[in-house]
């Protein structure tokens, strides 16, 4: 049992931003990092925007099967959840109460926008409002949620059953959900083989972003607006909203909104975030991850708030010439034996149970010709579309395999300080012809990577890389590839089918008296030694079952009622997945004794006043009692019984029928029955007409 007593408390960041006069870059991604308690701004630069082993493979602070877990440490860090995402969490409670064991688990530091599918041992089940009605578990597990927009752990049903639950333990804010699982104990470990070990878990709508377009919080997996979140987050980055720059932010969301064919058909839009940030982590993880999936960086505006910056190349900001440079240095990837050449590639996958799975691979034909092969790979953890996670990794590739040039200009330079417009890369036009015609002309479109200012020698120090506009083409038909291969579910083992009948088994005690027990057999399955069989019965009517005793494929039942009707229900046990179904027998008239008494003999009727006298001889066989029937045609089948009296066999015996009316035909039976209610042949009919 651990009860979840407090939550981590958030912890601040803060940041300081550099003057341009301190020889700072304002167009390059900023990083934050975290270190004793104070937040310095690293700017990256050119060598630092291309470094494979942050771009491709941001870390992750924690594993995602820990994320998707559900934990004991109620000390470990609490998640905020953004976009679509498989959740466990942290047990807060777990205890058990008459036979249930009850487990809140909080999921989200915050509220989220909706609990949208529910999961048990990594396979989804369906929920009739809080009972799980599929699966091996139906019928066993029932849950209950809190979004998180109040109290977390305002659930009657532990205040009511834990003493030392109490209206303290709100859990305010916290988004949470509460199982309660139980089974009877014979089928305890077929239900729940993995005991308090089963796996809980929900696919959630994180939280709502705000959208600047909209002026509205909503739920949406929009990168822009899902980054813009985590920068003004009280759990995340923590700005102002003042102070982030939100026409840069429309800008970014209207690109990440646009429709993209996707090659199934349909579109999906342009670029979308799935994931989560801990309240531990540095700044600086959880932007890379963004920034890998999405493409989309933050930046330092001209008026020095926080934008977002990426999309297409766009429009170039300027013209850069040979009178405006001072010094120029070149580099190629491909001689440098820099950058690679083959890209595999990794992106978050619903089909694939919310991992992290492997697509299409994108390689460099003629590179590989010439250098062989050169990998890497790039892990898209918050990227959940393969045509996204393709894109994703073409553009990256491209811009990591690029040639790069490196300028010192006049303050002419400080015109491609800042991009043209929002919602595009920064770019400048390079237009390098020296002019005494010596040295080697460069000329095309660059990307600004890294922009320096230098006031004493006023100069700009600026890192650039070649920009090939085909890298923005896409095709889905025959670029997309094959999504992520769906997570197999393990092989069922299911519960063979079961072959058995009810019958009755009567036990003669003593010459005049027997009883009778049920009874089910079952067909032995070949080659399985593991099985055995379950067995149990009930009155036609009852409520309750009651067990048979079995040994090995028979099940025997103790006395029952002579005449009355029962039903059987039968079921495997052995080594298969889940527990079998119970499978219905009869139901069936238990008769003692199905042998019929003879027939009587000698009916004579007569008339009394106001009544009808009957005689007979009974018959010589033993029977328990004599069935007076009376009808007025001649068939029998339309016939009432009227009365039953006793007699000696061999004997005479009489009856008065007092019932009559006057002057009417009628027409007697009489038939001899035993103690199981089963009669012998009819005597009759007798007819008489009353006076």
């Amino acid at each position: 049992m651990a009860i979840f007593s407090g939550i981590a408390k958030a912890v601040a960041f803060a940041v300081s931003y550099l003057s341009a006069s301190a020889g700072v870059s304002a167009l390059t991604a900023i990083s934050w990092g975290y270190k004793a308690g104070v937040a310095a701004a690293s700017l990256a630069t050119a060598a630092a925007y291309s470094a494979v082993s942050r771009l491709l493979a941001p870390s992750v602070s924690i594993p995602t099967q820990e994320i998707q877990a559900v934990l004991e440490q109620t000390d470990a860090p609490r998640r905020v959840y953004v976009g679509r995402y498989l959740a466990g969490g942290i047990r807060a409670l777990f205890d058990v109460n008459g036979g249930t064991l009850h487990q809140l688990v909080v999921v989200n530091h915050g509220r989220i926008d909706a609990f949208e599918h529910f999961w048990i041992d990594g396979e989804p089940v369906t929920i009739n409002d809080t009972e799980v009605v599929s699966g091996e578990k139906a019928g066993y597990v029932f849950v209950t949620t809190r979004d998180g927009s109040g109290q977390g752990g305002n659930y009657p049903v532990l205040v009511e059953r834990f003493p030392y639950w109490t209206a303290d333990h709100r859990l305010q804010n916290q988004a949470t959900f509460l199982v309660r699982s139980r089974a009877p104990g014979e089928d305890f470990m077929k239900v729940f083989p993995k005991a308090s070990g089963t796996l809980y878990q929900w696919v959630i709508r994180g939280q709502r972003v705000y959208d600047p377009r909209t002026e509205t919080s909503v739920w949406s997996d929009n990168a822009a607006l899902v980054i813009a979140h985590y920068l003004t987050h009280p759990d995340g980055y923590r700005l102002d909203p003042s102070e982030v720059d939100w026409d840069s932010v429309e800008a970014m969301a209207d690109w990440c909104d646009l429709p993209i064919p996707q090659r199934a058909g349909g579109t999906a839009p342009n670029m979308r975030l799935w994931g989560y940030w801990t309240l531990d982590e540095e700044p600086s993880q959880v932007l890379d991850r963004m920034r890998a999936s999405s493409g989309i960086s933050v930046y330092e505006t001209q008026d020095g708030r926080i934008g977002l910056i990426g999309g297409p190349f766009g429009t170039p900001a300027c013209t850069v010439t040979a009178k405006d440079i001072a010094q120029i240095q070149t580099s190629e990837a491909i001689s440098e034996r820099e950058g690679y050449n083959t890209l595999r590639v990794y992106h978050l996958s619903d089909a694939a149970k919310f991992e992290v799975a492997e697509v299409d691979t994108w390689r460099d034909s003629a590179r590989l010709a010439q250098e062989g092969e050169i990998a890497q790979e790039m892990r898209l953890e918050m990227c959940p579309n393969t045509s996204q996670g393709r894109r994703r990794s073409k553009m990256q590739m491209h811009d990591d395999n690029r040639a790069r040039v490196e300028i010192i200009t006049d303050i002419v330079g400080l015109k491609a300080r800042y991009p043209a417009a929002y919602g595009q890369r920064h770019t400048i036009l390079l237009d390098y012809q020296p002019e005494d015609g010596g040295g080697r002309v460069i000329q095309g479109e660059y990307e600004v990577l890294d922009h320096e200012f230098d006031p004493k020698e006023l100069q700009c120090r600026i890192a650039l890389a070649r920009v090939d506009r085909a890298s923005e083409n896409w095709n889905a038909a025959t670029e997309e590839g094959d999504p992520p291969a769906e997570a197999e579910t393990p092989a069922s083992d299911p519960p063979p089918d079961i072959e058995a009948v009810l019958t009755q088994v009567i036990t003669r005690i003593t010459d005049t008296l027997s009883s009778a027990a049920l009874q089910v057999t079952a067909v032995p399955v070949p080659d399985r030694d593991d099985l055995r069989i379950q067995a149990r019965y009930r009155k036609v009517g009852d409520a309750a079952w009651i067990n048979m005793i079995v040994t090995d494929f028979v099940a025997r039942s103790s006395a029952v009622d002579d005449g009355a009707q029962y039903q059987a229900q039968v079921r495997f046990q052995g080594v298969f997945a889940g527990v079998d179904e119970w499978e219905d027998l009869g139901p069936i008239l238990v008769t003692v004794n199905s042998t019929p008494p003879g027939q009587p003999s000698q009916l004579i009727p007569s008339n009394g006043s106001g009544y009808v006298h009957l005689s007979w001889r009974n018959p010589n066989s033993a029977f328990e009692t004599i069935r007076i029937y009376r009808g007025t045609t001649t068939n029998p089948a339309n016939a009432s019984l009227i009365g039953t009296t006793g007699g000696v066999s061999g004997q005479i015996s009489e009856y008065q029928d007092d019932t009559v009316s006057p002057a009417t035909q009628y027409r007697y039976w009489v038939a001899a029955a035993n103690a199981s209610g089963i009669e012998g042949a009819w005597a009759g009919p007798a007819t008489i007409t009353t006076t």
